[in-house]
């Protein structure tokens, strides 16, 4: 981790020099942790290699009402995964009957908008609220 995390910064790094208008900002995965839970706001993007992406989605998702409510999409240079933000399979609610498919659904409707299906986008959006 320490070869692959050092790889991630340094191309990070590179990368920020060349657009000095944005703001870089280097964390440590604990400290990222607490600040997000303390104070959302101070974060506009977070640029994170897929491990701490997932540990970031599921904070997020726990704050803002569970892994049923948060959507992700997964960007990479020919392919998108849309997807449930966080990680969670929820395999403990199965039984009890209460998963959330809210996330799905809402990831279903950012891939069709970006499909440029605004129309069936904004049906199944409207439909979640």
């Amino acid at each position: 981790m320490k070869l692959s995390d050092g790889e991630f910064l340094n191309a990070a790094r590179e990368v920020s020099v060349r657009f000095p208008q944005i703001k870089f900002e280097e964390m440590i995965v604990d400290a990222t942790c607490m600040y997000l839970t303390l104070k959302p706001s101070t974060f506009d993007v977070m640029l994170l290699p897929n491990l701490y992406g997932s540990i970031m989605g599921s904070v997020v998702a726990g704050l803002v009402g569970g892994p049923g409510i948060a959507t992700g999409v997964n960007i990479g240079e020919n392919h998108l995964m849309f997807e449930q933000g966080a990680r969670h399979p929820a395999k403990d609610l199965i039984a009890s009957k209460t998963g959330n498919p809210i996330a799905f659904i809402l990831s279903s409707a950012t891939m069709l908008k970006h499909l440029k299906l605004t129309k069936y986008a904004d049906a199944f959006t409207k439909a979640v609220y």
